[in-house]
C-alpha cells in the first residue's frame, strides 16, 4: 500500500506538469474532443477551489468520462479504510474458523523459532482457493482494477509467511496441471486465479474451478520426473514430509442451487457435496502414505464428510470462505498462534438428503403445477423442524431413529486446543419480570489460553392435541467468551425472556406460552449437555408454570396478534397440506413422489390479474379502480424551503415531515419510487442528492475488500465480530460513495442444497438475527443502513422468479421471520422483498407480509426495495399498495407513471406514503451527512455524487 499511495502521488505530479496523457485505450478521441478539454477545465477549476468533500483524481475523471455503472471514488480514506478492513477480515476468520477433529493434538503444527516446517500441500483447491462466491458474493482478488487493486493472500503465501515450508515440487505440478494439463514439475510462473464470475463483473476473474483442475493420482503415485532423480511425487513428498495438507473447495452462487453430485465438472459447475473421484483417490493416497493428514474445507456450508471419521484422518477444519486475506487466520489456527474459537451454525448430517426439507426443494424436488395453475411451487413441509430441530427432535422422541447414526457434526460443534469446564453457577427464574438468568462459570482446564462459546437450550413441554409443534430443544441464549488463560475462571451471564421462547397457536391466532415443565440446559452442542466436574452443581434447571401465560399483543406496538397467512399454510391444492409433525415423523414425512402437483386454480392470483385474499393482487400489471382510498390529492410543489437535510435523524411523527413532502413534484414521486438501481435518486425540490445503494455480502462493492462469508460470521458465535463485519464495511463502503448496502442475509440454511447458503447466517433464527442486527449497527455508525433480505420465503435459488412458496404459519414467524423481525428490534431501517410469491402473493405485493407483520406488528420504520426487477409480477402498481416502496428497475420501464395515469387520485397517496418510507431511510444515513459527520468517524474527505 506505501509503495501503490507513492505511485499515486507520482502520478498526480506527473498529471499536474503534463496535460497529456495516452487516451487511445480509454477513449474515443474523435468523438470527445469537441468537449474533452471543457471537461478537463470544468474538473480542473472545480478541483481546485473545492473543499476535500470533492476529492479529484485522473481515475475519477475517466471513471466519470466512462459512466461506469456505479461510480466508486478511492480517496486516501478509502485507502486507509482497506488497509483496516483487510486486518478486520483476518480478525473475522480467526473467530470463525472451526476445528472439526483433532487426532492425538495432530494440530497445531508448531513451528519452531528460527526454523520452517515443512508440509507437503496436495490438490488444485489448495492453490486455487474460493476467497468468496458467486453473483453477490464476488469480489475482486486479482488486482483487476486499476483505480485500487485488492489481491488476496494465497493460502501457500500465507503458509509461508507463518512459517511453513511448501513442497515446492507439489506446487508446480498443480500450475503446470491447470494451466492445460501439462505434467510436469518444472517450474512455471503461471498465476492460479480462482474465482467464480457468474455475472461477467470486469472487476472479477473470469471463472475458473480448481476441483476441474485436479490432476488425477497417477501423476503422483506412478509418473516419475527426472527433476526429482527419478522419483515419483508421492515418493518425493514422502521424503520432504510426514505431513500432508489437503483442501477441498466448493462454491456457492446466487441464481443456482448446489447438486448433489457433478461428474461433468468444469470450470462453470460446482463439484457437489460429495467428494468427487479425484479427491477420493487424493485422499487415500495420503491416508496409506503419510503420518499426519489434515483436511481444511473451503467450502459454503455443510457437505457430507463421513470420510472424515476415518481414523487415518488426523485433523479437519473448517475454514469457509475466508475473504481477501483470511488464508492468514487459516495458516496462525494451523501453528497454534490463534486457538480456534469457532462452532458450528448448522447441523452437519452423514446424508445431506436425510432432512426432511430435501422432499421439496431446488433443482431435483421443486415441482410444477399439472393442473388449474401453472408455475414452479416448494411445500416447507418440515413445518418448524429444519436442521437440529429435526434431527434432535427425532433423536429423542422416535425410539427407531438413532440420532448418532444421522449426525456427524451437531450444531454448536468446535473444537478447540485446550479443554474447559462450564457449569451453571447461578439458576434465577423470575415469574414476576418473566425472565429467565443464567450465571455459567468457564474455565480453562488445558495448557493453552483460549476462547469457548455458551450455549444455553430450551425443552418445552408437547401437547399433541394442541395444534402447536415443538422442537425438544431449541436455542435461547449463547454467548462467546473472551480469552481464558489456562486454570483461569470467568463468569458470564446469559438472559432470555419468556417472550423470546414462547410458541405461535394457530388456533389461538396468538403466541403462548404453554403450562408444564420447562428445562433450561448448558450445552456443548444441540445434542450433548456440558458435563461439569464442579462438586454440587448441574447443567440442567427446570422452572414450572402452573398455567398458559397468553401474548396476544405485539410487543413493539401493541397491536392485537392475528393469524395473517392461513392462506400460504393451505396450500396451493384443494387439500390442505399436512406438514410433518413430531408426534407422528413416520407418518407426517411426505416425500417427493408423493406431492400432490395438482393446483386449485382459486387459490392462485395470476398474471390474468384474478383477486385473491385481502383484496390483493399477486402478479402481474393490473387495472385498478381509482378513489378506492380516502383522503386528498397529496400538495404538491410547495415552496415550504425545507431540505432533506433539516430532517436528519428526525422522528417518524416529526411535523416537519408533511411540509417536506409537499414539496416533492409529480415528477419526484415518480422517480423517487421508478428508479432504485443501486442508488436512491436525486429531488432537486428538497435538495437531496443521489446516493449509492449497492449489493455483496462480503464486500463494499465488487472492487472493494472481500470480507469471510457470512457463515463464518456466524460461527464466531460472537455478535462483536458481526459489529466488526459491518463496520468493517460501513468504513470502506461510506468512504467510497456507499449510502445503502443491500445486506445482510437473514434467510434461513432451510437446506445444504441452497446456493446462497454462504451469504446467510445459519438454521437457526436466533444466531441469523442477532448476527445480522448487529451488522446492521455496524455499518450504521459510518451512515450506511443496509437491506436485510430476502423477504422471506427465499430459501433457495432455483426458480426464485415467482416460485410458490408455501408453509405453516408457525414455522414462517418462529423459523423463516424471528431473524427479520430481531434485526427490526435492533433499529434495521432497510428490507429487501424476494423474487418468490408467499404463497400465491409477490412478497413485494403481500399487504400480509409487507404491512400487517412488517409494519403494523413489528412497528417498522423505513424503506422497502424489491430485489432486481424482472417479469411482469413485480409491478408497482401491485407491489407499492403492499408498501413495497422502492424499484430495484434497470430496465428503463416507469411503472410509476403507469400507475398514475391509471388511478391518478390514489396512485399519488401511495407514491407520497412510499416517499416517506424512502426519505426515512436517506435521512437516518450518510445522504445528509455534512463532512463533519465523515469526519468525526474517521473519514476525512468524501466524492459524493449530486446527479
Amino acid at each position: 500500500y506505501k509503495e501503490y499511495k507513492a505511485a499515486k502521488r507520482k502520478e498526480r505530479k506527473e498529471i499536474k506538469k503534463s496535460a497529456r496523457r495516452p487516451l487511445k485505450n480509454v477513449l474515443n478521441w474523435n468523438k470527445i474532443r469537441g468537449w474533452f478539454i471543457p471537461v478537463i477545465a470544468f474538473v480542473t477549476v472545480v478541483s481546485m477551489v473545492a473543499t476535500p468533500v470533492l476529492y479529484t483524481t485522473w481515475d475519477v475523471l475517466i471513471t466519470t468520462i466512462r459512466g461506469s455503472y456505479v461510480k466508486t471514488y478511492d480517496t486516501p480514506s478509502a485507502l486507509e479504510a482497506a488497509e483496516e478492513a483487510e486486518k478486520n477480515v483476518i480478525t473475522i476468520e480467526e473467530e470463525g474458523i472451526v476445528l472439526l477433529k483433532n487426532t492425538n493434538n495432530t494440530l497445531p503444527l508448531k513451528i519452531e523459532e528460527g526454523t520452517k516446517r515443512k508440509i507437503n500441500v496436495f490438490g488444485a483447491c489448495a492453490f486455487g482457493l474460493f476467497y468468496g462466491n458467486g453473483g453477490s458474493g464476488s469480489f475482486q482478488t486479482d488486482g483487476r482494477v486499476t483505480s485500487f487493486p485488492r489481491v488476496a493472500t494465497k493460502l501457500e503465501v500465507a503458509l509461508e509467511e507463518e512459517g511453513y515450508e511448501i513442497n515446492q515440487n507439489l506446487f508446480n505440478l498443480v500450475k503446470n496441471y491447470y494451466n492445460g494439463s501439462r505434467i510436469s514439475v518444472q517450474e512455471s510462473n503461471y498465476d492460479i486465479q480462482c474465482g467464480f464470475n457468474k455475472y461477467n463483473y470486469r472487476e472479477i476473474v473470469p471463472s475458473k474451478a480448481p476441483y476441474a483442475h485436479e490432476a488425477p493420482v497417477s501423476c503422483y503415485n506412478q509418473t516419475t520426473f527426472d527433476e526429482l532423480g527419478g522419483k515419483t511425487l508421492l515418493e518425493n513428498a514422502k521424503d520432504f514430509s510426514d505431513t500432508a495438507l489437503f483442501v477441498i473447495t466448493r462454491r456457492g452462487s446466487e441464481d443456482e442451487d448446489i447438486r448433489y453430485t457433478n461428474s461433468n465438472l468444469n470450470d462453470t459447475s460446482d463439484a457437489g457435496l460429495v467428494l468427487t473421484t479425484n479427491e477420493k483417490d487424493i485422499i487415500e493416497m495420503l491416508q496409506e502414505n503419510f503420518e499426519k493428514v489434515i483436511i481444511l474445507l473451503n467450502i459454503p456450508t455443510v457437505m457430507e464428510t463421513r470420510f472424515l471419521d476415518d481414523e487415518t484422518i488426523d485433523a479437519a477444519v473448517f475454514i469457509g470462505h475466508p475473504g481477501l486475506t483470511g488464508t492468514t487466520a487459516v495458516a496462525r489456527v494451523l501453528s497454534g498462534n490463534v486457538n480456534p474459537s469457532g462452532h458450528l451454525t448448522d447441523t452437519w448430517p452423514y446424508d445431506v438428503k436425510s432432512a426432511p426439507s430435501y422432499q421439496s426443494f431446488g433443482n431435483d424436488t421443486t415441482l410444477n403445477y399439472t393442473g388449474g395453475s401453472t408455475g414452479r411451487f416448494v411445500n416447507y413441509y418440515e413445518n418448524i423442524y429444519i436442521g437440529y430441530r429435526y434431527y434432535t427432535t427425532r433423536g429423542m422422541v422416535d425410539p427407531d431413529y438413532d440420532y448418532d447414526e444421522e449426525v456427524q457434526y451437531s450444531f454448536g460443534h468446535g473444537l478447540s486446543y485446550t479443554t474447559f469446564d462450564k457449569s451453571i453457577f447461578k439458576f434465577t427464574v423470575d415469574h414476576n419480570e418473566q425472565k429467565v438468568s443464567v450465571e455459567v462459570d468457564v474455565k480453562n482446564t488445558g495448557q493453552v489460553v483460549g476462547r469457548d462459546v455458551i450455549q444455553l437450550y430450551l425443552h418445552a413441554p408437547y401437547y399433541e392435541n394442541s395444534g402447536i409443534e415443538k422442537a425438544y430443544y431449541s436455542l435461547c441464549a449463547f454467548a462467546k467468551t473472551n480469552d481464558i488463560e489456562p486454570n483461569e475462571t470467568k463468569s458470564y451471564t446469559l438472559e432470555f425472556n419468556f417472550r423470546d421462547v414462547a410458541s405461535w397457536s394457530t388456533n389461538k391466532g396468538h403466541y403462548i406460552l404453554e403450562k408444564g415443565e420447562y428445562e433450561v440446559s448448558l450445552r456443548e452442542n444441540a445434542w450433548e449437555i456440558a458435563e461439569t466436574v464442579e462438586p454440587r452443581r448441574q447443567n440442567a434447571h427446570k422452572f414450572t408454570l402452573t398455567d398458559d401465560i397468553e401474548y396476544k399483543k405485539s410487543y413493539q406496538t401493541g397491536v392485537d396478534y392475528q393469524n395473517l397467512f392461513q392462506d400460504v399454510e393451505f396450500g396451493g391444492n384443494a387439500e390442505k397440506l399436512t406438514y410433518l409433525s413430531r408426534s407422528d415423523f413416520e407418518g407426517t414425512f411426505t416425500r417427493t413422489s408423493n406431492i400432490n402437483r395438482v393446483a386449485d386454480a382459486s387459490k392462485f392470483a395470476l398474471s390474468e390479474g384474478k383477486g385473491g385474499p385481502n383484496n390483493q393482487q399477486g402478479g402481474g400489471t393490473f387495472n385498478f379502480e381509482d378513489n378506492q382510498i380516502e383522503g386528498e390529492i397529496p400538495i404538491m410543489g410547495a415552496n415550504n424551503g425545507l431540505v432533506l437535510e433539516d430532517l436528519k435523524n428526525a422522528d417518524w411523527d416529526d411535523p416537519n415531515w408533511e411540509l417536506l413532502l409537499d414539496q416533492l413534484t409529480e415528477n419526484d414521486l415518480k422517480n423517487i419510487v421508478d428508479m432504485g438501481s443501486f442508488q436512491t435518486a436525486a429531488i432537486t425540490s428538497i435538495g437531496k442528492q443521489k446516493a449509492i445503494d449497492y449489493d455483496g455480502p462480503g464486500a463494499a462493492f465488487h472492487s472493494g475488500t472481500g470480507h469471510p462469508s457470512e457463515v463464518i460470521v456466524s460461527c464466531s458465535w460472537n455478535t462483536e465480530v458481526a459489529k466488526l463485519m459491518g463496520e468493517s464495511m460501513g468504513r470502506e463502503g461510506a468512504s467510497r460513495g456507499l449510502t445503502g448496502w443491500y445486506a445482510p442475509g437473514i434467510n434461513m440454511h432451510r437446506s445444504p442444497f441452497g446456493g446462497r447458503n454462504f451469504e446467510y447466517y445459519s438454521e437457526d433464527p436466533l444466531v441469523a438475527g442477532l448476527m445480522g442486527g448487529t451488522t446492521a449497527q455496524g455499518s450504521m455508525k459510518y451512515g450506511v443502513y443496509t437491506y436485510a433480505k430476502h423477504f422471506i420465503l427465499n430459501e433457495q435459488e432455483y426458480a426464485r422468479a415467482g416460485v410458490f412458496s408455501w408453509c405453516t404459519e408457525q414455522a414462517l414467524r418462529e423459523i423463516y421471520a424471528r431473524g427479520f423481525e430481531i434485526y427490526v428490534d435492533m433499529g434495521g431501517i432497510g428490507i429487501m422483498s424476494s423474487f418468490n410469491k408467499i404463497g400465491s402473493w409477490w412478497t413485494g405485493a403481500s399487504k400480509a407480509l409487507l404491512t400487517d407483520l412488517l409494519r403494523t406488528e413489528w412497528g417498522f420504520k423505513g424503506v422497502v426495495v424489491t430485489d432486481y426487477v424482472s417479469g411482469s409480477h413485480m409491478p408497482v402498481n401491485t407491489g407499492i399498495r403492499a408498501q413495497n416502496d422502492l424499484w430495484l428497475n434497470r430496465n428503463g420501464t416507469y411503472h410509476a407513471t403507469h400507475l398514475v395515469n391509471q388511478t391518478r387520485h390514489d396512485g399519488l397517496i401511495l407514491l407520497r406514503r412510499a416517499a416517506k418510507n424512502i426519505l426515512y431511510a436517506c435521512a437516518h444515513s450518510n445522504n445528509v451527512w455534512t463532512l463533519e459527520d465523515y469526519q468525526a468517524v474517521g473519514i476525512m474527505e468524501i466524492n459524493k455524487t449530486t446527479s
